[in-house]
């Protein structure tokens, strides 16, 4: 379903005239932190990074987010409270790749946490999700959930308690999973190849947040299917590393043109502003809750148009950025590389 909203199509461009900013791409950083497969880590790096999430589940809260008892209730409500803005949207591609380096700045800030950042390769496991290595329950995420709840019941985040509703109030709940095969086969690799020959960046986005995006959500289920909630579950980090990973080959493909390449045509939203991840992929049609109100004016965009000066913000946990400032993965400012 198709709607229209103030945040439509990505023009890369300073400005509603399509000219672009210069120079790019930005400043290379000096030393790139590495982004690897889940699946290529030893045994240490897994356990090393699950710790150092497990550290942000019980670090008190820097943000003053009301209601938050540790920083991952922070992370998930900076999630939570633009999701109407972050999704379907010309920024879902920026956003995800500034909220991505955003978890790995706490891991290191807050936890001391030195490693690479994961990211889940999920066309390995399509076909057969419940044997995913990122759902080991020694050195994994944990498996499957059981019952009515289909809360965890296994590996190091079995007890872990989520607190942010949609609405943005707090009351405790458990990390939910409900594996699917059926809703993960979009992220098939032929999705893939699909989406990464598309020729523009409108079209590039459409195919990886329509396919690949909502593969992975939907394959978890549980409270990854939740449009708002879904970085309660720590695999969305891996999942949207992943999600970022294919923008980044996407843009590889034609550098530089491809850190300032734009349109400006305007596009109407994927779904309507009261659906959620349900829709797409079968499951409650659950109606999303408000949006803090400290996100809505600070976008700095002109009209119905994302642009580069776009404004991306986690509520104070970092400084804000501009989608120009994460257009380039090797840049200044998330400084990193997929190896």
């Amino acid at each position: 379903m198709r709607s229209t909203a103030s945040f439509v199509a990505l023009v890369l461009s300073f400005g509603s005239n399509g000219i672009f900013a210069s120079p790019y791409p930005r400043q290379a950083c000096a030393v790139k932190s590495q982004r690897k497969a889940w699946e290529s880590l030893t045994d240490a790096e897994k356990k090393a990074y699950i710790d150092a999430d497990l550290c942000l589940m019980k670090a008190p809260p820097i943000a003053g987010v009301p209601g938050a008892q540790n920083v991952w209730d922070e992370l998930q409500y900076t999630h939570a409270a633009q999701a109407d803005y972050i999704h379907n949207v010309g920024a879902f591609l920026p956003f995800h790749r500034y909220y991505v380096t955003l978890h790995q700045t706490l891991l290191s800030s807050v936890c001391g946490y030195t490693g690479p950042l994961p990211y889940w390769d999920e066309p390995l496991n399509v076909g057969a999700l419940d044997e995913a290595s990122i759902f080991d329950t020694v050195v994994g995420f944990g498996g499957d959930g059981t019952g009515s709840s289909r809360c965890i019941t296994d590996g190091p985040f079995v007890n872990t308690t989520l607190r942010i509703q949609e609405d943005l109030s707090t009351s405790e709940y458990c990390i939910s999973r409900g594996l699917n095969d059926r809703s993960f086969n979009s992220a098939v690799q032929t999705n893939v190849d699909r989406c990464l020959n598309m020729a523009t960046f409108t079209d590039a986005w459409n195919c990886i947040e329509a396919s690949p995006h909502s593969a992975g959500h939907g394959g978890v289920n549980g409270v990854m299917v939740n449009v708002k909630l879904s970085p309660g579950d720590p695999v969305f980090y891996l999942h949207h590393g992943y999600i970022d990973k294919l923008w980044w080959d996407w843009e590889a493909l034609k550098l530089p043109a491809r850190l300032t390449e734009g349109t400006l045509s305007s596009l109407s939203l994927l779904v309507s502003s009261k659906a959620n991840f349900a829709r797409i992929i079968g499951g409650n049609n659950t109606a999303r809750g408000k949006n803090d109100p400290a996100f809505v004016n600070y976008f700095g965009d002109n009209g119905s148009i994302t642009t580069l000066n776009h404004v991306l913000s986690s509520h104070d946990l970092v400084p804000n950025a501009t989608i120009a400032d994460v257009m380039d993965i090797g840049g200044d400012y998330v400084c990193a590389e997929f190896v």
